[in-house]
């Protein structure tokens, strides 16, 4: 994973927070020539937090570290992106493993290794606490906003915050490591009633949704009372709903390396935007411009292995190429 920024590149150490994200991260086994695996830290909402501080968003990250080497490199991660630690413990156990195999256009499918890990014991009172007054988004998802005994503890937390800063969630359904589709489509549903902003892929709404066509099973996460859910499916560019209309968005064409981390890395943009603008886009327009960003930073990382999200120079330069 590429770690050099230009000038736009993650804020400084000390600059207060404006995004909080919730969740695991996951030591990502990837796939070299030679059967051989190379351990890169990932983890979707550690990807996601990396992408925002690479946007130039000042990004802490709400998470647990296990006790083993694995996670010195994950937290080295963090550091080398200036992602702010302070809210993240380290506890007993391994850190969690994910073995990714890629088909032949690029896109990963994931073995978990999870039991040992801490990511998933939150307890309220490592919650308790009051986030910084700077943070202006709250992003939750993944397996740790899905599976038991976590999940509970980071609802109460978006439902406690709805009312300070604006809540996104993204699912990023991973049902090999989840109770099953029961439990996660009911735990998905819940964080959609307190949440302002939902972004799903359409694999997320066919594993949640599997005889719904995508466009009606995001209907139906709308009616439960986000301003918008977006929607990505991959080549076919992304699409939102909201009650001010419907916007959607090509996606660029680009040579796919792999498509690993874009998904959390249209998931940062959106969180990036909101930060920016203060809030969900009101109107489809302002929303389809920030769907496009997202889009061209997902397509970006696309073109590199793994989860190498954008600066916020290297997506101004793709845009102003285009």
């Amino acid at each position: 994973m590429s770690t050099e920024h230009d000038e736009q590149g993650p804020p400084p150490a000390s600059a207060a927070p404006q995004a909080a994200i919730a969740g695991e991260h996951v030591m990502d086994l990837l796939p070299e020539d030679g059967g051989l695996l190379r351990p890169v830290p990932g983890g979707g909402p550690a990807n996601i937090a990396v992408a925002c501080a690479r946007l130039g968003t000042p990004t802490m990250l709400l998470s647990r570290f296990g006790a083993d080497a694995f996670a010195e490199r994950l937290r080295a991660r963090m550091a080398a992106e200036a992602v702010d630690l302070s809210r993240c413990p380290t506890g007993l156990g391994s850190s969690a493993l994910a073995v990714a195999t890629l088909a032949a256009d690029g896109s990963a499918r994931y073995d978990f290794w999870l039991e040992d890990a801490p990511d998933w014991s939150w307890s309220r009172r490592e919650l308790a606490g009051a986030l910084p007054e700077s943070v202006r988004v709250l992003h939750l998802g993944s397996i740790a906003a899905l599976r038991p005994p976590g999940d509970a503890e980071l609802l109460e937390l978006a439902r406690r915050e709805r009312e300070r800063r604006t809540v996104t969630f993204d699912p990023n359904v991973r049902m090999a490591a989840l109770p099953g589709r029961e439990h996660a489509r009911g735990r998905v549903e819940d964080f959609c009633r307190v949440s302002h902003l939902v972004k799903a892929s359409d694999d997320d709404l066919a594993e949640l949704y599997p005889d719904t066509p995508a466009e009606a099973a995001a209907q139906r996460l709308l009616e439960l009372g986000p301003r918008a859910v977006v929607v990505t499916r991959g080549g076919e560019g992304a699409f939102a709903l909201s009650p001010e209309g419907r916007a959607e968005v090509a996606a660029p064409p680009v040579r796919v390396h792999d498509t690993i981390g874009a998904g959390d890395t249209f998931m940062a943009a959106l969180v990036s935007g909101c930060a920016a603008a203060g809030g969900v886009p009101a109107s489809a327009a302002a929303l389809e411009a920030l769907l496009s960003s997202a889009a061209a930073g997902a397509a970006l990382n696309c073109t590199r292995p793994g989860a190498d999200p954008p600066t916020a120079g290297e997506l101004a330069a793709f845009g102003e190429a285009r």
